[in-house]
């Protein structure tokens, strides 16, 4: 070969190379510029998964334009999603169909799944040193994850493998550790071994331990405050079995007290020859006193209250780490109902040197006008939480005595029905003075995976409330009017994810039933006569109240009953929603991360009494809503439409969709603001 056909023969190469190579950038640059029609998913034989949860992972038709990039990688996503659920031999092929003149490109994935392998045996190795009633409990068939014969699956593994390192750290095993699990498949003409796998859990408990001595070293020299009895919040006591789950809520516990932050408690030393892990409490003593403004807004009887405020609070009241706080505000929904509160109030961390009773004093004074009536109202609240375990079905019982002293002024003249013909009128300015004392018994089951945001799990309560025993007593000694009544409610709520992540969709469901009981002589003495009326007195914060943004959202606040004045509140309620709550922009990052969007349906009403109840009265409201999620909760905007009316206005019918627009939104439709969820 001559150096002129070598030369010539390297040039062709070269330009043959670079053609080749623009070339591809030319046609990936090309197939960018596709937007993506439609994304197929093909099964051969079998399937296993449904089209959504593959698309779930694929990156694919998430953006307007075609991406060869992902659709490459795409295909490794569905095959190690496979692989992951014991589809090891799962094969995915790719196809795509081009549209020139539309400039759009359509794309599929056919899957084979294959046969998918099942566990032949889990061998767990290291763990012969444990006591055998230990052992016992670790292997209990009703709290394994997975065993021999299920399908393989990666999550499955991973989470047995840490439920039994979570074991070990939690019964005294401080260091224990583990290997990663090994994954041993089976290649074998045997048909009964045949598509079976292995799998090895390898762990090194070392020694067992016990809770040494706990010690206090934060630096208190600021307010020089006694400390000790912060050990209180432990939820451990010495020469307990060392457990590391106990460590984190005894550390949470320790944050509840006011007057620390960033409370940590860690290792002090170990004592090898006793097996004891001593350890110290670490943090910070905050700002005992602290005096500061408030811009405020809740809930009130269904209905947005925002106003203004001052607090003063010490957080290390009476040497002690229990918590005073008093606090006046002044709240309004609108110029005819509005709230003045002083408040003084006490919270105590523990009680009777028990960190699972937690108690509450509270004073408070209020002048409160709610429609036709004016109240001044003082009263004192004493209040006791009972923390259960959450293995129980109750994980919560809560007692409250709360004893007020109203006096109702009536505002407006108020008829009165003497009789079915005869009526009188109350003057306005007339007014009562009711004495109550009111003791309550909630029992809580709380199985929710977040206080704040639940998004799976179930919450029940139940009420007991009694008002007259104490009160009666009263009111044979003084001239006062007293209300007698057992008061019996149930609250359900039940939390379901829709998609894998629960915190993006959610099903959220409600349902409330209760009654009041009203017994005995329940009247009333007016200033402004020497009659007793026999009037509907039970207190309006005490009442069942129907519509609004907690309830059925089609009405407004304590606008829904089968009776007049439901203002003032009914003896019997049922009450349901279903929410979906959805945040589409969750992994987004940027301020639009934290919206998100609901829809709704509501039903339920108020009636004055059981006897009424008719199922036909049942409200139905429809809706969507707004959400932005802040620390303090989401700040929400509904838009309710009344369904079913059972009351319609004159010239409008029950049914929604029955109405014109203009009848729909002048009577059939409603706005409501708040903060935090419905429920």
């Amino acid at each position: 070969m001559t150096q002129k056909n070598f030369i010539f023969i390297i040039i062709f190469f070269c330009v043959l190379f670079f053609n080749t190579s623009f070339a591809q950038d030319e046609d990936e640059v090309i197939l960018k510029s596709y937007k993506t029609d439609k994304v197929d998913i093909e099964f051969k034989s079998t399937e296993t998964f449904t089209v959504t949860e593959i698309k779930n992972i694929l990156k694919t038709g998430n953006s307007d334009f075609f991406n060869p990039d992902d659709y490459t990688t795409d295909k490794k996503r569905i095959e190690k999603f496979y692989f992951d659920n014991g589809f090891f031999d799962a094969f995915v092929d790719t196809s795509t169909t081009r549209d020139v003149s539309k400039n759009r490109i359509s794309v599929k994935f056919i899957v084979e799944e294959n046969q998918p392998y099942t566990i032949g045996m889990i061998n767990y190795s290291g763990l012969g040193s444990m006591p055998q009633d230990l052992m016992v409990n670790l292997m209990n068939t009703d709290v394994l994850v997975t065993t021999a014969g299920d399908v393989y699956t990666k999550n499955k593994v991973t989470s047995e493998s840490g439920r039994i390192l979570k074991f070990l750290q939690n019964n005294g095993y401080a260091s224990a550790n583990m290997t990663t699990p090994e994954i041993v498949k089976i290649e074998t003409a045997n048909p009964d071994l045949k598509h079976k796998i292995t799998i090895n859990l390898s762990y090194s408990p070392g020694d067992r331990y016990r809770f040494g001595k706990t010690k206090v070293e934060i630096n208190n020299q600021k307010y020089s405050l006694n400390l000790d009895n912060i050990l209180h919040e432990l939820e451990y006591n010495e020469s307990d079995i060392y457990s590391k789950e106990v460590l984190v809520k005894s550390e949470n516990r320790l944050n509840r007290i006011a007057v620390l932050e960033n409370t940590r408690i860690v290792v002090s030393d170990i004592d090898t020859l006793n097996h004891l892990i001593n350890l110290k409490i670490q943090g910070q003593v905050r700002n005992k006193y602290e005096l500061q403004p408030e811009i405020l807004g809740y809930e009130i009887s269904n209905s947005f209250f925002a106003g203004l405020g001052m607090s003063y609070t010490d957080r290390f009241f009476l040497h002690n780490p229990r918590t005073f706080s008093a606090k006046v505000r002044a709240l309004a929904n609108s110029t005819e109902n509005y709230r003045l509160e002083l408040i003084l109030d006490m919270f105590q961390p523990h009680i009777f040197n028990n960190n699972k009773i937690t108690g509450n004093l509270n004073l408070s004074t209020v002048l409160f006008s709610i429609d036709e009536y004016r109240i001044i109202e003082l009263k004192s609240k004493v209040s006791a939480n009972y923390e259960l375990p959450k293995y129980t079905y109750l994980n919560n019982i809560y007692v409250d005595w709360k004893l007020t002293d109203q006096r109702v002024t009536f505002k407006t003249p108020l008829p009165l029905f003497e009789s079915d013909t005869s009526v009188s009128e109350i003057p306005a300015g007339s007014f009562v003075n009711i004495l109550n004392s009111i003791i309550g018994f909630t029992f809580i089951h709380a199985q929710t995976d977040n206080f704040q945001f639940p998004t799976k799990g179930l919450y029940q309560s139940y009420l007991l409330e009694e008002s007259g025993l104490i009160s009666s007593l009263i009111q044979k000694m003084f001239d006062v009017s007293t209300v007698k009544y057992l008061k019996l409610s149930f609250i359900n709520k039940f939390y379901m994810p829709v998609t894998a992540r629960g915190e993006k969709s959610t099903l959220a469901t409600k349902f409330l039933i209760g009654n009041i009981f009203e017994y005995g002589d329940n009247t009333l003495v007016l200033s402004s006569s020497s009659k007793n009326y026999g009037l509907d007195v039970v207190p309006i914060d005490s009442k069942f109240i129907a519509g609004g943004s907690t309830s059925v959202r089609g009405w407004g606040a304590r606008k829904l009953g089968t009776f007049d004045n439901r203002n003032n509140g009914g003896d019997f309620i049922v009450e349901g929603t279903i929410e979906h709550r959805t945040r589409p922009f969750y992994d987004m990052k940027g301020l639009i991360r934290d919206f998100g969007f609901v829809s709704f349906v509501d039903f339920g009403n108020l009636w004055s009494d059981i006897k009424y109840y008719k199922t036909t009265d049942i409200a139905v409201a429809v809706g969507v809503g707004l959400r932005y999620y802040t620390i303090v909760g989401p700040i929400r905007l509904d838009f309710g439409f009344k369904f079913y009316d059972y009351e319609p206005a004159a010239g409008t019918n029950k049914w929604l969709f029955r109405n014109n627009a203009d009848a729909i939104f002048r009577d059939k439709f409603a706005i409501q603001f708040g903060i935090g969820n419905t429920f």
